[in-house]
């Protein structure tokens, strides 16, 4: 991102944070003479700044290390109250209510794809903001950034609501299903704006170098369904309008502890300039809407994989769902990893540093290759005590250890490839997001489960899948190795531009 783009932003706000943009970080010694830190409320601003801009020093490894593990920590603890949440319904030994959850997760994922992707521009936006130094419009950026999060997930909500009727229908619920259903998504799908409210301020913190607020927010929202679940659906009898409730007193907690700390960590200033709103929001929707139209590729290729799967009877769909968990499990480090690299890599290119840059990159792909060759060794050595636990037999236990003895190994490219959606999202190529995106759920997924079925029966379908995601993943990240390349070849030539 360069300082013109930024530009427009910055002449509303003010003239020296154009400055910053222009010239990267200063030292603090220059820093505390700018007329922008002058009287009281400009040594806030500084200190300010100093305390955010924190991952433009220290050791890039150690940031990249701790913001890596809180957010994987977070992710661990929504994935298991998740599943406690299903196993408290599954106790009310009604199939239906579980179908009815199933219908609900589906229109929440969408209202979650929105959402994350607006979350991935916002740590871009916000990064790159903080690593140039630009104190002064933080308040008013963080502020229309939770007003953007609300608002669509908000409207998203209200239409899905309005259309329930017919998107239950199309998703094949049986009436009884619908009865349950229509009670619960009313009670969650509303909060499901609030919810990712939460989960803004939480990745703001984060962005911001407070990781451990950014982790209590997240824990917040896990440890309140957790007490609340078992009270409201068996204390109070109420079932599964019990689980809906929890979930909304969830997201109201979370995200009202997320805002406070935010405030106090950044301020919140909602501008009146509604200008100046555009132009945040354009910024940040340039960068959200390949995120998003990436996230919608995922269930497309999940969907033909399961379809695929589902011909081998409910024996292969059993593993299916318990090498989902496994997966969530196992690799929650992953999925972590682009929350918690972009903004290391966000600020220390808002403060040209383009040497940290290179070496958070470097760093992290060693990570993901230990981690991943880590949890691949645990997955063959432990693949056989799994299957045992869950019960797994015939094609279904072949299935599990497919998954465990090789698809282990294809998870480190795949991982690597979490890797490149940072650099694409931080070096103006977000586009190459949802195109390596869909390529994976097209090209990468239907013809190698057709290969794998056909070769080994249903134990060769996820390998297959996995194989094919791989190949994807080199691509990706050859491509965002020469989108590096490029971006700090482009960034030595602008300077010695201008200093000529």
């Amino acid at each position: 991102m360069s300082w013109l783009t930024l530009a427009p932003m910055h002449r509303l706000e003010s003239q020296q944070v154009l400055y910053n943009a222009r010239h990267g970080a200063q030292k603090q010694s220059l820093l505390l003479f700018e007329p922008r830190f002058q009287g009281s409320s400009g040594l806030l601003r500084y200190l300010m700044a100093e305390a955010s801009a924190r991952f433009t020093q220290g050791s890039v490894a150690r940031h990249i290390a701790v913001t890596a593990s809180t957010s994987a920590v977070s992710l661990f603890a929504v994935f298991l109250v998740d599943i406690l949440t299903l196993v408290y319904v599954a106790m009310l030994h009604d199939p239906v209510l579980l179908a009815a959850i199933g219908i609900a997760k589906v229109l929440m994922f969408f209202n979650s794809a929105l959402a994350t992707g607006l979350i991935i521009a916002a740590t871009a936006v916000l990064s790159e903001r903080i690593g140039h130094r630009a104190a002064g419009s933080i308040p008013r950026l963080t502020a229309s950034l939770l007003l953007m999060v609300f608002a669509v997930c908000a409207v998203s909500a209200g239409v899905q609501i309005a259309l329930i009727g017919p998107i239950t229908g199309w998703l094949g619920a049986e009436a009884a299903t619908y009865d349950a259903a229509h009670s619960f998504i009313w009670l969650t799908l509303p909060f499901t704006a609030i919810q990712a409210v939460m989960q803004m301020s939480a990745q703001m913190l984060r962005t911001s170098g407070d990781n451990n607020r950014a982790l209590c927010v997240v824990l917040s929202a896990a440890a309140t369904l957790a007490v609340a679940d078992p009270l409201l659906i068996f204390g109070l009898d109420l079932g599964l309008k019990g689980a809906g409730i929890a979930f909304a007193l969830s997201a109201c907690v979370s995200a009202s502890l997320g805002v406070y700390w935010l405030r106090q960590r950044t301020g919140l200033v909602l501008t009146r300039n509604l200008k100046l709103f555009r132009l945040h929001a354009v910024r940040t929707f340039r960068i959200a809407l390949p995120a998003m139209a990436a996230n919608l590729a995922t269930p497309v290729g999940l969907a033909y994989f399961v379809a695929s799967l589902s011909a081998f009877g409910t024996s292969a769909l059993a593993a299916m769902a318990v090498l989902d968990r496994v997966v969530q499990f196992s690799y929650c480090a992953f999925f972590a990893l682009p929350g918690a690299l972009a903004p290391v890599l966000g600020q220390n290119i808002g403060a040209q540093r383009d040497d940290r840059v290179s070496a958070a990159i470097v760093f992290t792909r060693k990570l993901v290759i230990c981690y991943g060759l880590a949890v691949w060794l645990l997955l063959v050595l432990c693949g056989g005590m799994i299957a045992d636990l869950y019960q797994l037999e015939g094609d279904a236990r072949a299935l599990f250890l497919a998954f465990c003895h090789f698809g282990g190994g294809l998870w480190v490219l795949i991982g690597l490839d979490f890797v490149a959606i940072s650099v694409f999202m931080t070096m103006n190529r977000s586009w190459w997001v949802p195109v390596f995106a869909w390529l994976r759920a097209t090209a990468g997924t239907v013809p190698f489960v057709l290969a794998g079925i056909h070769w080994f029966g249903s134990s060769g379908a996820f390998p297959g899948m996995l194989a094919g995601n791989a190949i994807i993943a080199l691509i990706s990240i050859g491509t965002a190795s020469r989108t590096a390349k490029r971006f700090f070849t482009g960034r030595v030539q602008a300077a010695s531009t201008r200093a000529y």
